[in-house]
């Protein structure tokens, strides 16, 4: 079962772990611009336009990312069997 309680971004620099974690946690958090070293995270809102991006290697690139969720109100991504 899913942990309801809401997952945020760490403010720092951004591992792939990290980002990979929490984009899988909401419907609109995904990647971009995949170059294996470096890739860019992007929020959608529930329309489908684009809110949010920055570069993974931004300092504190998780800041924005957490305002964004939660003031669009981004939907987490339904439960399945392995959560």
């Amino acid at each position: 079962m899913r942990n309801h309680e809401v997952t945020t971004f760490p403010h720092k620099r951004l591992s792939r772990a990290e980002a990979e974690a929490i984009a899988a946690t909401y419907t609109n958090v995904t990647f971009e611009d995949d170059q294996g070293i470096h890739f860019r995270l992007v929020i959608h809102d529930t329309d489908g336009m684009l809110i949010w991006w920055d570069w993974d290697f931004v300092p504190e690139a998780g800041v924005m990312p957490n305002r964004f969720i939660a003031s669009y109100g981004i939907p987490m991504a339904p439960a399945t069997d392995d959560n």
